[in-house]
């Protein structure tokens, strides 16, 4: 059991360290102002990689006028290496239990 959720932390770890910040804007409509929608991850800011992410996102995309904007964000990393303290934390406590 442990194994597996050792092996679990770890892949969600992984998934989290190389990503960025894409800024999603929407609107429908014409004539129409675009709003923040909110920010997602995505492994990366080459190509419409950040377009793409917010239309699968946010249906308001699809139909309307949209924005993206992508760019590595600290508050992911600091995320990744707060995941990464506290998980660590974590198994040192289960495994000094574990040993009493």
């Amino acid at each position: 059991m442990k194994s597996i959720l050792i092996f679990l932390i770890f892949i969600n770890l992984i998934a989290n360290i190389n990503s960025y910040g894409c800024d999603c804007s929407c609107c429908s409509g014409s004539g129409c102002s675009l709003v923040y929608l909110g920010t997602i991850k995505v492994p990366t800011c080459a190509s419409t990689t950040c377009t793409d992410a917010c239309k699968a996102s946010y249906t308001t995309c699809l139909i309307g006028s949209s924005s993206a904007v992508c760019s590595g964000r600290i508050i992911f990393q600091f995320y990744t290496n707060l995941f990464l303290i506290t998980s660590t934390f974590f198994f040192i406590m289960m495994f000094n239990r574990s040993k009493h």
